[in-house]
């Protein structure tokens, strides 16, 4: 369960177990610690270093928010894991072990990106055949990108550029192909990160950035480093195995449920506001669309051996990357979803 606390003055404390939050004398929440995933903080709040202590313990991480973007994460010393998996994903940059995970994450983000695309392909086949085939000739599309990622062999240090190549050519695709999706109004024509210029863009980038917090506790908790990644360039404040292992969860997570609240006209231009910082979420609209995503990822991941919910498939995916470079696993198996529109059932989003 995650907690956002956007009420400026409240106040962060535990009772016994619980964590309890209040503002201005009034009780917002009372939770068990076991039963919390992260709280993410979005106003002026106060916490308590018994809450602190209780909730690093745990393993629940506290994201500080400031206009829209991450400020701080505070989790405990505890979750950092071993040295030693961490001294292999080091090494693995140099030998082929980086190629491996960094073409796994490609390969992920690709499949999930022309699945979705088929999925509400899917969709319209009745209602919109045009928009239906355009979408189809995307997936195709893609599909042929990540054919080349065969060819791609050596260093990950010798074939970043190349490998970056193909992604960004596939991530082109998809991005055109989302704009026949989206209502005109949202006025959707590209990936803007920095600010986000309309409210699509607003959309994922609040999203991806509560993803990679949940990423970062992953990753941490298993004992990686996560600042040092194989497809992502190492940059200073960088995370870049958080935004690696992230390729694998943004459409099934962020990207479906943004899409899906905009075109059932659950968000639309009038729950977002202009500010210094660009596009913003209204506080109303927000809360609505971290409820969304929250269910999201709760929702079932399916993987091959029993039902998990898709949190918790971030934390598998990053223990199987421990296995893999600590060599207890052969290979790493990115993770790729489906659902009733990859499989030809009913469609339940729009």
């Amino acid at each position: 369960m995650l907690i956002e606390i956007n009420s400026h003055g409240s106040f962060i404390g535990k009772k016994g177990q619980c964590i309890k939050i209040t503002c201005a004398g009034e009780k917002l929440a009372e939770v068990p610690v076991v039963k919390l995933t992260e709280i993410i903080v979005s106003a002026s709040t106060t916490i308590s270093s018994d809450a602190v202590k209780l909730l690093a313990e745990n393993g629940v991480p506290i994201l500080f928010m400031g206009g829209g973007k991450p400020v701080a994460l505070l989790h405990g010393f505890f979750m950092h894991g071993t040295v030693l998996t961490r001294r292999e994903q080091i090494t693995a940059y140099g030998d082929q072990r980086g190629t491996h995970l960094a073409k796994a994450f490609v390969d992920a983000g690709m499949t999930n990106k022309h699945r979705l695309l088929n999925y509400f392909a899917n969709s319209r086949k009745r209602t919109d055949p045009t928009t239906a085939e355009s979408l189809e000739i995307a997936t195709q599309e893609i599909r042929q990108v990540q054919e080349k990622l065969s060819t791609i062999n050596g260093l990950i240090t010798e074939n970043r550029y190349e490998l970056m190549g193909l992604e960004a050519e596939a991530t082109r695709i998809y991005y055109q192909a989302l704009r026949l999706i989206l209502p005109e109004e949202i006025r959707f024509q590209r990936r803007e990160k920095r600010p986000p210029r309309d409210p699509f863009n607003a959309a994922l980038s609040l999203g991806y950035t509560i993803l990679n917090s949940r990423v970062l506790a992953a990753v941490t908790a298993c004992g990686l480093e996560p600042f040092a990644g194989f497809l992502h360039a190492d940059r200073s404040g960088k995370p870049s195995l958080v935004l690696d292992l992230s390729e694998e969860f943004r459409q099934p997570v962020v990207d479906r449920t943004a899409i899906s609240m905009f075109t059932q006209g659950i968000l639309t231009p009038k729950d977002f506001q202009h500010t210094g910082s660009g596009l913003l979420f209204t506080e109303e609209a927000k809360k609505k669309y971290i409820e969304a995503l929250l269910k999201r990822l709760e929702g079932e991941a399916k993987p091959e051996e029993g039902k998990t919910p898709l949190e918790n498939m971030i934390f598998h995916q990053a223990r199987e990357i421990a296995r893999y470079l600590l060599g207890k696993s052969q290979s790493y198996t990115p993770y790729t979803f489906e659902w009733w529109g990859t499989t030809g059932g009913e469609n339940h989003d729009e």
